[in-house]
């Protein structure tokens, strides 16, 4: 949910109540914050592209940042766990946690509508990813990545070395 649609929502709420409107908004606006929080949910900016663009690229990111914010709490827990890094210091796991969750920030962030359709289109139907997307999202996914991490990431999510050639 982005900004705009949590303000549609909120004056949709505030005009069904009585009362001072700078009053009623600010309920509603406090109401549907607390929603979205509670749903765990992330506010994404809005994107940038035609309003048939922005309408369907909406529906993608959600499916796929929703699928990959998954896939990296698996592996942060994992190296957390020390199933991952296990002969790594505590300072380097957290370094890559940090790499990954900045990674995750930045992907999740990017704003033109273009880049959702063009990368993902094939990989979402009816706001759900779709069996067998899983290595083409994770691929465009680690473009936000440095090299070291970005291997980690694949060799827990594949069980082995991945793209041998690639660097």
């Amino acid at each position: 949910m982005n900004k705009k649609e949590i303000m549609k929502k909120a004056v949709a709420l505030a005009k069904k109540m009585v009362g001072d409107w700078v009053a009623r908004m600010a309920l509603a606006l406090k109401k549907v914050w607390a929603e979205v929080k509670k749903m765990g949910e992330k506010v994404l900016p809005a994107l940038k592209g035609t309003e048939k663009q922005v309408k369907w690229a909406n529906e993608i990111r959600q499916a796929i940042v929703a699928f990959v914010g998954e896939e990296v709490k698996q592996y942060i827990s994992m190296i957390d766990e020390k199933k991952l890094l296990k002969k790594a210091q505590d300072e380097r796991r957290n370094e890559v946690k940090k790499q990954v969750l900045e990674a995750l920030e930045a992907f999740s962030n990017t704003i033109e509508a273009t880049f959702w359709i063009e990368n993902f289109r094939d990989n979402c139907r009816y706001g759900k990813v779709l069996e067998g997307s899983k290595r083409t999202i994770l691929e465009v996914f680690g473009d936000h990545f440095n090299q070291g991490s970005w291997e980690v990431f694949l060799t827990r999510v594949y069980g082995q070395r991945f793209f041998p050639g690639l660097w």
